[in-house]
């Protein structure tokens, strides 16, 4: 049989369509409104019964006199009164997620709040399709897109045209010209990335300002003509002279004076200052001239030989060993490009840069500790936006987003450093942090960031998963079955908020 109101295909006996979420009368298929209890086509008579509880309720409640859930809901958009289940506003007509009430785009295939997963459809014949489909198999309707150059078609997330090799946007289609390195259409940011650490790296360079790996200067030429489809990382250089160079036994033993006992520069030092050596411009806080390889301070911008160890001026120790698998590092370095221990460059808490393997901020004793966290690392190039894999789902998104679709982990958009709580700013390299996203409570229309289990305006107990309203008592989540209490992240065993120590596995909990 068919769906009277998509008319597609579906079993017999279904009491809702699986494909447009019509009700549906299971003696004999006819459409029907959600809460009626007589089909208007056969007299069949039905007992509604509330999703959560399974009791018996009647069609004018709007709460279950059982369980306390709510019927009815206010629409996310418009703020009129929906019914519980409804995945189209009767009001302002704009798409509900079933689930969990989230308000969703047209596109939407996946809700943001609790990642309910929807088919899509034809938009020519309503047929069902597969994700990445290019035609209807019902009706042959085409979903690429014609090239801007020729014409041609072409699947979206291409950064170069199949036809005719013209430069493609892969974040939008927009056709591009050979020296751009932004969409103008979308605004997409188009550049060179370091192999090791993902650090934007400029043509010309020959080492990475970030980590000091050395470049293979092949990167930057660009075969047949500058395209943005070639602006992708080359590997690390086998054998490059600072990945090479035994550590140095006395940097070993060398440890940064405190601010107390250094000399006080008379001024803050520039963010760049011109090389003395090429005159290119130079950025302090690298410590060295990625033109030319020239050595600087970079607490005091003095210019120091290749082979110094300490500033003559300030005192800084310039280089140092990673304390994971000793390899050199300079001083201002974020993380070792050998075992990818990362350090904290700018302290949270004062602002102020600190340098080498330090424990705590010389301005304001803050201590530092980041090296133990994960980091996003680049899998891949959209054409030149660097895309990460997420280190708690594994899911790919661009590192430029600062946080995960799927899981909302968030990420530094500059280095790819997990970020915790509610840091504004990464730790490792001082970048603006992505916002918390947020919820509006189902109940209130508060914002609440996602994960949270109760409403700080209404009081209303929430599910942490799908942002749902449960009861207060509740263990399980009705709508996506989510467990809700403490539990451990090593066995899985439920724990109490007090607890210190897992019963079932021995786990310490680091306590916030």
């Amino acid at each position: 049989m068919n769906c009277p109101t998509c008319n597609h295909e579906i079993e017999e006996g279904l009491d809702l369509c699986p494909m447009c979420g019509q009700a549906l009368c299971p003696e004999c298929g006819a459409a029907m409104d959600d809460n009626a209890t007589v089909c208007a086509s056969c007299g069949a008579e039905f007992d509604l019964a509330c999703p959560s509880c399974g009791e018996p309720v009647g069609a004018d409640d709007e709460v279950c006199p059982h369980c306390g859930l709510a019927f009815v809901f206010p629409c996310p958009h418009c703020g009129e009164e929906m019914d519980l289940g409804d995945d189209v506003c009767p009001n302002c007509g704009k798409a509900i997620c079933p689930e969990c009430g989230f308000g969703l785009g047209d596109d939407d295939t996946e809700c943001p709040r609790c990642h309910t997963r929807f088919e899509l459809f034809c938009p020519n014949c309503q047929a069902p399709l597969v994700a990445g489909a290019e035609t209807c198999p019902e009706c042959g309707h085409r979903f690429q897109l014609p090239c801007p150059h020729c014409g041609q078609p072409f699947e979206l997330g291409l950064s170069t045209c199949p036809q005719c090799s013209g430069d493609l946007c892969p974040n939008c289609g927009n056709g591009l010209e050979p020296d751009d390195i932004e969409c103008a259409q979308c605004g997409a940011v188009f550049g060179f990335v370091c192999p090791m650490c993902a650090a934007e790296v400029n043509v010309g360079d020959t080492s990475c300002a970030n980590c000091g790996s050395e470049l293979d200067s092949r990167m930057f030429e660009l075969e047949g003509g500058a395209s943005i489809v070639h602006l992708a990382a080359a590997p690390l250089l086998p054998g490059s002279e600072r990945a090479g160079k035994p550590a140095a036994a006395a940097a070993v033993n060398l440890a940064n004076k405190p601010a107390a006992a250094r000399p006080k520069a008379a001024y803050a030092p520039p963010e760049t200052i011109s090389c003395p050596r090429c005159q290119s411009e130079l950025h302090v806080m690298d410590g060295v001239c990625a033109s030319c390889g020239q050595m600087v301070c970079p607490r005091c911008a003095t210019v120091v030989a290749d082979e110094a160890e300490i500033c003559p001026n300030c005192d800084l120790v310039l280089v140092f060993n990673c304390p994971q698998c000793g390899f050199e590092l300079l001083s201002a370095a974020t993380a070792c490009p050998d075992c990818g221990h990362t350090f904290m460059r700018v302290c949270p808490d004062c602002g102020a840069n600190v340098f080498g393997e330090a424990l705590q901020c010389d301005t304001c004793g803050r201590a530092l500790h980041v090296e133990g966290r994960d980091v996003a690392m680049m899998m891949d190039v959209a054409g030149v936006v660097p895309v990460v894999v997420c280190p708690e789902c594994s899911t790919k998104f661009p590192r430029k987003d600062g946080i995960c679709p799927e899981c909302y982990t968030r990420v530094c958009a500059q280095c790819g450093m997990v970020l915790a709580g509610e840091e504004t700013n990464c730790p490792r390299c001082g970048a603006e942090a992505a916002p918390l996203p947020t919820f509006p409570c189902p109940v209130c229309k508060t914002d609440l960031v996602i994960g949270s289990g109760e409403c700080d305006s209404c009081g209303a107990a929430l599910c942490p998963e799908c942002g749902g309203v449960v009861d207060e008592d509740a263990t399980q989540c009705f709508r996506c079955g989510a467990k809700i209490g403490l539990f451990c992240p090593e066995c899985g065993a439920e724990v109490a908020d007090e607890d210190e120590v897992c019963a079932q596995c021995g786990l310490v909990f680091e306590l916030d």
